[in-house]
């Protein structure tokens, strides 16, 4: 008892959300309700509905909701705007302006959506499935008003797939492309039920290939047949699906298939299939995920079993998913791959968490484990996060860049979900089924949850988080040691409630020679993706983390002109430093060589020599530069001053020149060699005779003449 109550109070201690902790908290300001007729499934009263917020029917651009409410679906336009200040909205408002209703008996949970024709508007997939009989049906979206209720059964609004005998279609549904034609497929399975000695087919999962340019499915007196399914057109596999999803998990174009049975599969989208396809599980055709199973005594737990979607920010769909069955008390992050071979059977308790994030509270402990989840941005990062719901409250871990552990103990004092810069618990919440909409039309998602019959929309909220380096000086003075400390003494950082969790650093033009360093430190973990490309992450959260980094150092032998080292944080940090990477003085002082020698990379070297990588050690530095036997390259003289206050006569030439006593620069006669010799300008491409030059006062070196 002692234990649970201080696991209470860390919960509450720790609990100061952006988002409201319990839906006690909900209000107009936060969120908007729905209040709908309560049904019955085979003469029982509707506990659950099953909604769904991200698909746009009628083609305004904006998110429309549609969710069973035991009587049929009933879909509702956003934004919420146009329902004024009603709260709660109720399905009256479904009026054919602002939505409508599929009159449907015995609706089968959860529908699906997606653009299955091409027209650039959502389609629905609805069913009634049962254990003996179902249908499947779909409603083209449109932006022509509907009547307030349409009949599901005419075809009218679109076509139904009807279920033989004891077939049961529709148990499992989705909407995705597993062909990769750019046009989202039906894919639907059947249930056969057992009925003493009956004959009885066996199970299938159906996939109907989209169609494009906006036509619409052959469909004669609105059925569609299967019988007119051939190769090209769908694809017919066996076997038993209690649920389907569907993503891109190997990232190849090709959105694939989440099976749930008894045990589970994924079976890998591909540009054609055979119109029966029985996939072989190999790594290549598909993979087995033994340990993620299905509950048959509960049949609830069929939906919101699994979702794809970026959850750690590399730009590749990962699928996260739980076990129907609560035979692990876990809950997992599958990341995404591509051009990898996957294996036959995947290990989904690898405990590696370069393949796979686990998330548990411990083993035997229900509180954490997911009765359904799903992958959405609801804080506005532009990652995916994972939304739980668990007996009587919600759960969401944020997506994040920064890697997480194999496993993650959600109890811990270190939870995200006790910080709300990564994650938040919702309290008192007992609809099981979850989803996302941008209702309210503000570009990020909301939270859909139910308490008490009544479907609430969290309103998405972006973290409250701003982030910039300060940057003092963008453009750096050339060093000659080929060094520059980019961010000491140069910026001043600023960052919000919730620091960034990482930063990346990259050279962008960069040159084989060049380096990006950090000091080594406590507060951060650093990977090197090249040496011209770091990510520093925010190891403890620290709200101080960018005044950290500031021993950031470029190194680099590069000789452009400019180099750009750009720095970067999702969404809140894109700033550039320009070094001078190029010593600007060689852009001033001409290259002077004898007539007999053309000047190459600051050589002199004889017309047609290709060998200048030998340097200063075979071949005479240009006038005015010495060999640096170190690099083997001609550089200025680094230890004399400025002769700032010589005065060159007219037949002199003045040479800053190194004692080897004292170090000190002098006058060096040049009036013989000058009446002598001829200089080679290549900048000119010209042989000057006893030319004057004129006179280039610089730091390290003076050339002059009258």
């Amino acid at each position: 008892m002692k234990i649970y109550i201080l696991l209470i109070l860390i919960i509450f201690v720790g609990w100061n959300h952006a988002f409201p902790a319990s839906t006690a908290m909900l209000d107009s300001t936060n969120s908007y309700s729905i209040n709908y007729q309560v049904g019955t499934f085979f003469g029982v009263v509707t506990e659950l509905i099953y909604s769904i917020g991200t698909c746009d029917f009628n083609g305004d651009g904006k998110k429309d909701i549609i969710y069973n409410n035991g009587l049929g679906y009933v879909i509702l336009y956003g934004d919420d705007s146009r329902y004024g200040n009603a709260r709660p909205i109720n399905d009256s408002f479904a009026d054919g302006n602002n939505g409508f209703i599929i009159d449907l008996s015995q609706p089968e949970r959860f529908p699906v959506c997606g653009d299955v024709n091409g027209d650039g508007i959502d389609d629905i997939m609805v069913s009634n499935s049962a254990n003996s009989f179902g249908d499947v049906i779909v409603v083209y979206g449109s932006k022509y008003p509907y009547n307030a209720t349409i009949n599901s059964s005419d075809g009218s609004n679109g076509f139904v797939v009807y279920s033989d005998q004891f077939q049961g279609l529709g148990v499992g549904k989705t909407i995705c492309d597993i062909n990769g034609d750019g046009v989202k497929d039906l894919v639907f399975s059947s249930f056969a039920g057992v009925f003493g000695g009956l004959e009885i087919p066996e199970n299938k999962i159906i996939v109907i290939f989209g169609i494009k340019n906006g036509f619409r499915f052959i469909a004669e007196n609105g059925q569609y047949l299967l019988d007119q399914l051939v190769e090209g057109k769908g694809v017919i596999m066996d076997g038993l699906a209690e649920t389907l999803t569907c993503g891109d998990i190997n990232n190849d174009g090709y959105d694939d298939l989440y099976v749930l049975q008894k045990n589970s599969k994924i079976v890998f989208g591909k540009a054609t299939f055979p119109l029966n396809y029985i996939p072989k599980f190999d790594g290549i055709e598909g993979l087995y995920l033994p340990g993620i199973t299905w509950d048959s005594k509960n049949p609830d737990n069929r939906f919101g079993i699994s979702s794809f979607g970026d959850f750690n920010g590399d730009g590749l769909t990962d699928m996260a998913v739980t076990n129907g069955d609560y035979s692990s008390y876990e809950v997992y992050i599958i990341l995404g791959k591509r051009n990898e071979t996957w294996p036959s059977t995947f290990d989904i308790k690898s405990r590696n968490s370069s393949n796979v994030i686990a998330f548990t509270k411990g083993s035997g402990m229900r509180t954490y484990n997911c009765d359904s989840l799903i992958l959405g941005d609801i804080n506005g990062d532009g990652l995916d996060d994972l939304q739980c719901y668990s007996p009587e409250f919600v759960w969401v871990v944020y997506g994040s860049e920064f890697p997480f552990d194999s496993v993650v103990d959600l109890s811990a004092t270190n939870s995200p979900l006790f910080d709300e810069c990564r994650g938040f618990i919702l309290e008192e919440v007992d609809g099981r089924v979850l989803a996302n909409s941008d209702f309210n039309n503000d570009k990020v998602l909301d939270l859909m949850v139910i308490k008490s019959k009544v479907l609430y929309g969290i309103y998405g909220e972006k973290l409250p988080m701003s982030a910039s380096l300060g940057l003092k000086d963008t453009l750096l003075k050339y060093q000659a040691n080929g060094t520059y400390d980019l961010l000491e003494g140069n910026y001043n950082p600023v960052s919000g409630k919730c620091p960034p969790t990482n930063i990346k650093v990259q050279v962008l033009n960069a040159q084989p020679s060049d380096s990006l360093d950090i000091a080594p430190s406590n507060d951060f973990t650093v990977k090197k993706l090249s040496p011209s490309k770091i990510i520093i992450y925010n190891k403890n959260n620290d709200s101080k983390f960018l005044q950290k980094i500031s021993k950031i150092q470029y190194s680099t032998q590069s000789n452009n002109d400019i180099t750009n080292i750009n720095f970067k944080y999702r969404g809140f940090i894109d700033e550039t430093i320009s070094v001078k990477t190029k010593n600007p003085q060689t852009n001033i002082i001409p290259c002077i060589c004898t007539e007999n020698n053309v000047c190459i990379d600051s050589l002199c070297v004889p017309p047609g020599t290709t060998d200048t990588n030998t340097g200063c050690a075979k071949y005479p530095c240009s006038f005015g530069l010495e060999c640096d036997a170190t690099v083997n390259k001609c550089v200025f003289p680094r230890d004399c001053m400025a002769c700032v206050d010589l005065k060159c006569r007219s037949n002199e030439r003045c040479e800053l020149l190194k004692s080897n006593d004292t170090k000190i620069c002098k006058l060096h006669p040049f009036s013989s060699v000058a009446k002598a010799t001829r200089l080679w300008f290549p900048q000119s491409n010209k042989v000057m005779a006893n030319t004057k030059l004129p006179c280039l006062n610089q730091p390290n070196l003076i050339h002059c003449a009258n």
